[in-house]
């Protein structure tokens, strides 16, 4: 994996405001890589725990199915559970 810093510097002041956060980009350039980067400097700059973090994949199978109703009630459920979700 690639270092990006400059990406990480440009995101990095909006981690913490209410603002919607929208990494974009053409297929394959790696908005997904920035993300775990962006996590992995959360979880050691913040010290935010694992169930802190909500990270869903939905070209997953998995939400296949779901709609937006199930969709939100399961991301509910998981922000009461942890502390402060990112």
């Amino acid at each position: 994996m690639i270092e990006r810093p400059l990406y990480l510097d440009k995101i990095m002041p909006f981690v913490d405001t209410p603002f919607v956060k929208i990494l974009t980009g053409v297929r394959r350039c790696g908005k997904s890589i920035i993300l775990k980067m962006i996590i992995k400097k959360i979880k050691k700059e913040k010290n935010v725990d694992d169930e802190q973090i909500l990270n869903y994949r939905f070209d997953s199978m998995e939400y296949e199915d779901m709609n937006t109703k199930e969709l939100y009630l399961e991301i509910k459920s998981k922000i009461l559970q942890s502390k402060k979700a990112i």
